[in-house]
């Protein structure tokens, strides 16, 4: 694949790569549908597609351009219509209105843009620097959340998680997706804390990592913070060293055997906690609907919705969305097909991830330049992604179909050995480091 031009860094790819990130984040999507929210998610849709486009003819046409290029857009257009078929036939709707619905779908682009992006000479930390900035500005349009939304401010949240289930209901479900951007700054500034060399950056890092802490503790998303403790857990004991995850796949199939087992009391002590909640009383009924429903289109699933013709909560009722019970939900609307397809692909990202990280961290299991730590924050954020899929299917929603397609365009390039940055810049062991 020959690049008709050297595309480093100009100004333009970086803002357009920036409000795509923006768009899908979340950012300041809080405010009231037809105004700022739909100016920013529809901003960043227009951008990725831009971007794409621009990069998809700046580069020659040959066989890698097929299959690293046009073959992710045409799987992207191909599934797209085919489930918005599937939904016109199921329920006698129009088929545009569950097209357009579909169309956060098209950040999976960023998959082929972020390899293009590296065949024009770009680097993981030119990635680095438009991810993290992205996060940053997602995470302080939160806070803005809280100071246009909530009467009180952060010292007072129970009041503020009050205010969102009773009045700012539709506003709640754009808050949640900035628990990715979130984690994300946890997880990233929290590290670069041992790793600063001077008092601006670990006061930096320390105010970030401190304000996203009690961002996520006052928004307290329970699936997703258990998942972070596990995925921290995981990597600290068997997936930092490459000779531990053996381990891990020896002990997997036992902790399957033995969650399944103690499935009933678990659902019982879950049900004694939170069986009061309105939250839970939901999501069981919508578990039960979405069970119904899987068992009468087993293979494709019920297909994808539109607000515009007949939706979901026309169908089942106001409190009933597919995103609310993970996997069963994926299943719900997309059928085993699309279930085994989540699934696998969870799996393989996090895998490959994973192979590319032990690239930089060495024998060692640390990180020693700061390509590394983005590249362990990302992989860290799909690995929790992926333990909170049966509750979450956070891969089909804009915040994480984005960074999973990131991390694709970067396996992809890892792949091909594009971008030196993969095989030519990556972090050895001190001379003397104990191993």
């Amino acid at each position: 694949m020959r690049v008709r031009m050297r595309l480093r860094k100009p100004l333009l790819a970086q803002v357009l790569l920036l409000v795509s990130f923006l768009g899908a984040m979340g950012f300041l999507g809080y405010l009231p549908i037809g105004t700022v929210e739909a100016g920013t998610v529809e901003a960043g849709i227009v951008c990725i597609v831009v971007l794409y486009a621009w990069l998809a003819f700046s580069i020659n046409v040959d066989s890698r351009w097929v299959i690293y290029v046009f073959l992710p857009a045409y799987g992207l257009i191909f599934f797209i219509l085919f489930y918005a078929f599937i939904y016109s036939i199921r329920v006698d709707a129009p088929l545009l209105p569950s097209v357009l619905a579909q169309r956060y779908y098209v950040f999976f682009l960023l998959a082929p843009v972020t390899y293009i992006l590296l065949r024009c000479g770009w680097t993981l930390i030119d990635f680095q620097r438009v991810f993290v900035l992205a996060m940053l500005f997602a995470l302080m349009s939160r806070v803005i959340a809280d100071l246009t939304l909530s009467p009180t401010f952060l010292s007072t949240a129970r009041q503020f998680l009050v205010f969102k289930q009773d009045t700012a209901y539709e506003q709640s479900y754009w808050l949640r997706r900035v628990d990715a951007s979130c984690i994300f700054s946890i997880l990233y500034f929290g590290r670069a804390l041992f790793r600063s060399t001077n008092l601006a950056s670990f006061g930096l890092s320390l105010t970030v990592t401190l304000l996203a802490t009690t961002l996520l503790i006052v928004n307290t998303p329970r699936s997703l913070i258990a998942s972070t403790v596990i995925a921290i857990v995981l990597y600290s004991v068997f997936l930092s060293r490459r000779e531990r995850a053996g381990l891990l796949v020896v002990l997997l199939p036992l902790y399957i055997l033995i969650t399944a087992l103690l499935a009933p009391q678990l659902g019982n002590t879950f049900a004694k906690g939170f069986g009061e909640g309105l939250s839970y009383e939901v999501r069981v009924e919508s578990a039960h609907i979405a069970w119904e429903y899987f068992l009468k289109y087993p293979l494709f699933g019920l297909g994808q919705e539109s607000n515009a013709s007949i939706s979901y909560q026309q169908l089942f009722g106001e409190h009933f969305y597919p995103s609310d019970v993970g996997l069963l939900g994926v299943a719900f609307q997309w059928g085993l097909l699309g279930l085994l397809l989540y699934m696998s692909f969870s799996v393989w990202l996090v895998v490959n991830l994973l192979k590319l990280l032990w690239v930089y961290t060495g024998n060692a299991g640390k990180v020693y330049s700061g390509e590394g730590l983005f590249l362990w924050a990302v992989f860290m954020l799909c690995l929790i992604f992926t333990i909170s899929s049966p509750l979450q299917a956070r891969f089909i929603k804009p915040e994480g179909l984005a960074i999973a397609a990131f991390s694709l365009g970067l396996l992809w390039s890892h792949k091909r050995g594009v971008g030196g940055v993969y095989r030519n810049k990556v972090q050895r062991l001190p001379e003397g480091f104990p191993r």
